[in-house]
C-alpha cells in the first residue's frame, strides 16, 4: 500500500515568498526616495529661514539707528564683490554675516513719500554654486 498524498497542503510556496519580498523591497525603496527628497527640501528651507532671520535682524538694527545716520544715506555707486568672485551691484552698504551669508541694504530717500526712506535688505548666499537671494523691505520715518 502506498501512503495517501495530502492535497490540502498549507503554507507558502517559494515563489509566493519571493514575490512578496520583491513587492516589499520596491515599497521600501519608494519610501527611501521620499525620505531623501524630504531631507533635501528641509535643507533648502533651513537656509531660507536662516536668511530671513538674518534680514529681519538687520532690519531691527536699522530701526534702532537714527533717521539721519550716515549708514542710511542713499549711495548710488557701490559695487560689492561676493565670495565666489561674482559681482553684485548695490547702491547701499555691505555687511559680512559670518561667511555663509552677505547682507546688503539699499536706501531710497523720499520714497514712497517725502521724509521717508525705503530700505531693502538683501541677504545673499550660495547653494550648490548658485547665488540665492532673499529681500525684505521696510520704510523708515523720522
Amino acid at each position: 500500500m502506498y501512503p495517501k498524498l495530502l492535497s490540502d497542503s498549507s503554507g507558502f510556496t517559494l515563489i509566493e515568498v519571493l514575490i512578496t519580498l520583491v513587492i516589499f523591497a520596491v515599497g521600501i525603496l519608494g519610501l527611501a526616495l521620499m525620505q531623501i527628497s524630504a531631507i533635501k527640501g528641509n535643507s533648502v528651507a533651513n537656509r531660507v529661514t536662516e536668511a530671513a532671520n538674518i534680514a529681519s535682524d538687520q532690519i531691527e538694527q536699522i530701526f534702532s539707528w537714527d533717521y539721519n545716520d550716515n549708514r542710511l544715506e542713499e549711495d548710488t555707486n557701490g559695487t560689492y564683490t561676493l565670495t565666489n568672485g561674482a559681482d553684485q551691484v548695490a547702491d547701499g552698504h555691505r555687511l559680512d554675516a559670518g561667511g555663509n551669508y552677505d547682507i546688503i541694504w539699499n536706501v531710497q530717500e523720499n520714497t514712497p513719500v517725502a521724509d521717508s526712506k525705503t530700505v531693502a535688505v538683501t541677504v545673499i548666499w550660495f547653494d550648490k554654486g548658485q547665488s540665492k537671494a532673499l529681500i525684505l523691505s521696510t520704510i523708515k520715518t523720522p
